[in-house]
C-alpha cells in the first residue's frame, strides 16, 4: 500500500518513527494509541486497523484514506499519514486530549444526577454548531459521513470540536453541482443513529442521512443515549421504520426532560423527518434559532472539558482490559467496562481475578473435564444493568445449593457462562445474567462483540445457541439440558480442532 501523507512538512512513515503510548480507545477492528512522532517530537494519535478484520476491499480502503487526506477544516480531525505494519494499517492523526463527546457524557452520568438532562442548552448548542460546520464542509465537498454520533465527535482541551472516524464516509461525486443528485446504496453506520432511508435500501440516500444522525446525536447529548439504545439492532431497524420519528420524550418518563425548550425540540423535529427532502441542510440548520444560544470554544473548555475525566483517567480505564486484574461489568448505558472496585470483591463475586487458575467456587465448575493446564485463565463477569454493588457482587455460595432452582419459570434471571479461548489461546470464562423479558440473545452477543470478547463472525452462532439454551430452561422438560458446545466460525481452517479442549469450539452453560 502506498504511503499517503499531507502537509508541507510531511509526517514520516514507518513504525520506527513512532513511540506508541497508552491505548486510548478500542473498537471491533481497531485500537487507538496515544503516540509520539520521534523526528518531530510531537504527540499524535495512531489508529491501528486490523486488515484481516476489515470487511471492505483494499481499493475501498484506499479511497477512504484519500478522502481523509483531502479534508482540511477546523471541525474535521486532522489526518497526517498512513502506512502498513505487518497485518495492520496505521493511521496517524491529530491527538485531541479531551476525548470523545461520548466519554464526556459517560463521565457526567457517572458523577452527576442526570435524570432530567445531561447538558444545558448552551453547551448542546455550542457543540452541535461546531459539528454542523464540519458537516457543512463535508456536504459542500460531495461527501457523506454516515456515522455521526457522540462517539465520533472529538474534543480538544481548548474546546475544539472535531468530527472523526469518517472511515465509512463516501464521496457522492467529484462535481459539487452534481453531488446532491447522487445517491448511495451501501448499508453502513450505527443502527440507533441510522436514517430510515439508509435502512430501507430502496431508493438510496444522500447527505440528508447525516442530518438524521445529527438529530439523534442532539437527543444523545440531552438524555445520555440514543433512542432505542436498549434494543438489539434488528429491533432498532423495525422501530425506526415503523414508528413515528423519535424525540426527547421517546421512552422517557412524563416531563423528565421538561428543562429543554421549544427551539431545541424544534431542531430535533426538523432533523428527524422521515422524508429526507423535508430535512434542512447543514447550512440551513446553522441559521436555526436554537444556535443563538451557542457559546465559544473558551466556554466549552471551561464547562465541558475542565469537568470531564482526564486523558490519564480514561487511559487507565481502557488499559484495564490489557492488565491482569479486574472485572468487566455492563454499565447503565449498556457498555462493558473494567471496574477496579470489583477486584476487592473477587472472593465474593462469581468470578476470579484474571490470571488465577481454577474456579472461584461460587458456582459449580466444569473444570474437572479439562486437564490442569487447560483450565480457564480469565473469568469475566457481566453485571446486571442496574449497576448496584449488591448485584455486581452476585449471589453467595449458600444461595446456590442444587435444590434451589435458579431456572424455574418463576425466576426471570438466568445465570450463564460462556467459555471460549481468547486470541492468545487462553480459556476465558465470561459470566453474565440473562434477564428474561429484558435481554435478548442477539443483544448479548453484540455486547460481547463490542467489548472485544468474541469475534464478530461468531456473533450469530452465540445468538443461536444462547437462545436455544434459554428456551430449554423454559421448556416443560423435567431436567432441561444446561450446556451446549459448538464450533466457531472464527477459527482458522487448519486449526487443531478439539471439542473437549475447546480448540475451535465454545461452550455456553447455565450455572
Amino acid at each position: 500500500m502506498a504511503v499517503i501523507s499531507i502537509g508541507c512538512d510531511p509526517w514520516p512513515s514507518g513504525e520506527d518513527n513512532y513511540e506508541l503510548l497508552d491505548v486510548i480507545g478500542i473498537g471491533a477492528t481497531a485500537v487507538v494509541h496515544g503516540a509520539i512522532c520521534k523526528p518531530k517530537n510531537e504527540k499524535c494519535a495512531i489508529k491501528r486497523i486490523n486488515l484481516e478484520k476489515w470487511n471492505t476491499s483494499m481499493e475501498e480502503l484506499l479511497k477512504e484514506i484519500h478522502a481523509m487526506s483531502n479534508c482540511n477544516h477546523e471541525n474535521v480531525v486532522t489526518y497526517y499519514t498512513s502506512f502498513v505494519v505487518n497485518d495492520e494499517l496505521w493511521l496517524v492523526m491529530k491527538l485531541l486530549e479531551g476525548g470523545s463527546l461520548l466519554d464526556v457524557i459517560k463521565h457526567k452520568m457517572r458523577v452527576s444526577n442526570c435524570k432530567h438532562g445531561v447538558f444545558d442548552e448552551a453547551t448542546i448548542a455550542s457543540v452541535l454548531k461546531e459539528v454542523l460546520k464540519g458537516l457543512e464542509y463535508f456536504h459542500n465537498n460531495g461527501q457523506i459521513h454516515r456515522d455521526i454520533k457522540a462517539g465520533n465527535i472529538l474534543l480538544g482541551e481548548d474546546g475544539t470540536v472535531q468530527i472523526a472516524d469518517f472511515g465509512v464516509s463516501a464521496w457522492l461525486a467529484t462535481d459539487k453541482d452534481m453531488s446532491r443528485q447522487k445517491v448511495r446504496h451501501t448499508f453502513v453506520g450505527t443502527p440507533c443513529w441510522m436514517a430510515p432511508e439508509v435502512m430501507e435500501q430502496d431508493h438510496g440516500y444522500d447527505f440528508k442521512a447525516d442530518i438524521w444522525s445529527f438529530g439523534i446525536t442532539a437527543i444523545e447529548m440531552a438524555t445520555g443515549a440514543a433512542p432505542y439504545h436498549k434494543y438489539p439492532p434488528m429491533k432498532v431497524l423495525m422501530l425506526t421504520l415503523q414508528n413515528d420519528p423519535p424525540n426527547l420524550d421517546t421512552g422517557a418518563e412524563k416531563d423528565q426532560y421538561k428543562i429543554y425548550g421549544k427551539t431545541f425540540r424544534k431542531l430535533i423535529c426538523d432533523c428527524l423527518q422521515k422524508d429526507p427532502t423535508k430535512r434542512p441542510t447543514a447550512t440551513e440548520l446553522l441559521k436555526h434559532p436554537f444556535f443563538k444560544k451557542a457559546k465559544d470554544k473558551k466556554y466549552l473548555a471551561q464547562t465541558l472539558i475542565a469537568t470531564s475525566a482526564t486523558l490519564e483517567a480514561r487511559v487507565h480505564k481502557v488499559n484495564k482490559k490489557e492488565m491482569t486484574n479486574g472485572c468487566l461489568n455492563r454499565t447503565l448505558t449498556g457498555d462493558w467496562e473494567w471496574s477496579d472496585d470489583e477486584v476487592e470483591q473477587a472472593e465474593e463475586a462469581y468470578m476470579v481475578v484474571e490470571g488465577q487458575e481454577g474456579s472461584s467456587g461460587a458456582y459449580p465448575s466444569t473444570d474437572d473435564e479439562l486437564p490442569d493446564e487447560e483450565k480457564p485463565m480469565n473469568q469475566i463477569q457481566r453485571a446486571d444493568s442496574s449497576g448496584s454493588d449488591e448485584e455486581v457482587a452476585g449471589p453467595s455460595t449458600s444461595d446456590l445449593k442444587p435444590q434451589k432452582s435458579m431456572h424455574s419459570r418463576e425466576q426471570p434471571v438466568v445465570n450463564l457462562m460462556l467459555r471460549i479461548r481468547n486470541g492468545h489461546g487462553e480459556l476465558n470464562d465470561i459470566r453474565f445474567h440473562f434477564i428474561k423479558g429484558k435481554d435478548t440473545s442477539e443483544g448479548i452477543a453484540l455486547e460481547l462483540v463490542g467489548a472485544g470478547l468474541i469475534e464478530p463472525q461468531d456473533a450469530t452462532l452465540i445468538t443461536l445457541h444462547l437462545e436455544q439454551l434459554i428456551n430449554a430452561q423454559s421448556s416443560n422438560a423435567q431436567i432441561p439440558y444446561k450446556t451446549i458446545t459448538f464450533h466457531l466460525n472464527s477459527t482458522a481452517p487448519n486449526a487443531d480442532f478439539d471439542d473437549n479442549a475447546l480448540n475451535g469450539f465454545a461452550q455456553i452453560s447455565v450455572l
